[in-house]
């Protein structure tokens, strides 16, 4: 008897991505995954990668939504044990996933900010959910791109910095960042380059 292969997630690294549409832990199948799985089988998602941020434009019919995902960065341990098991390669394979869990230093992928300007106002609606369909076909045509998506090449220490500064690439500042001394001051480019 045989398979088909999975329509998306057939690598080890997209198969992560579509996890996140398709949790083990639930019980019951989401009614809106054959829905969005349609739609990034037909073309109906335009992604827009920044690093660990993806804009997927999800055009269904006369209506288009705009959802936001952002991944959580590996930590610097992990780009470590990464690094060592691609030698020369930039394109992971499936044995170096498998390597890398077995090695303990690998945590799959999570999201750390979903977001859609839909009305559902649910962190799976539709949208969302045919994004991560859609990062998980890219990611199956270009396993790099699970890297990217977890920050690989800027992978810092996962510790809070003293200053209250965020890591690279984070869309969010502490507010203890801040020095509420000179809040209110108007400084003008030349006074920030002394």
């Amino acid at each position: 008897m045989t398979t088909t292969p999975a329509e998306f997630g057939f690598t080890a690294w997209g198969a992560e991505i579509v996890r996140l549409a398709e949790p083990l832990s639930t019980r019951t199948p989401n009614p809106l995954a054959p829905r969005a799985r349609s739609i990034a089988r037909n073309g109906g998602v335009t992604l827009t990668v920044d690093g660990r941020h993806v804009e997927g434009l999800v055009q269904r019919g006369g209506e288009a939504s705009v959802a936001h995902l952002e991944f959580s960065a590996m930590t610097s341990t992990t780009a470590v044990v990464l690094r060592d098991l691609l030698g020369s390669s930039a394109e992971p394979s499936d044995e170096v996933h498998r390597r890398l869990k077995e090695s303990g230093a690998w945590s799959p992928a999570v999201l750390d900010v979903t977001d859609c300007s839909c009305r559902a106002r649910g962190d799976r609606c539709l949208h969302i959910l045919a994004g991560l369909y859609a990062v998980a076909a890219a990611v199956d045509r270009q396993p790099s791109l699970a890297l990217e998506l977890r920050d690989f090449r800027a992978a810092t220490d996962d510790s809070p910095t003293d200053s209250g500064t965020c890591s690279p690439g984070s869309r969010w500042v502490s507010l203890t960042a801040f020095d509420v001394a000179d809040y209110y001051e108007i400084t003008t480019a030349s006074e920030h380059d002394d």
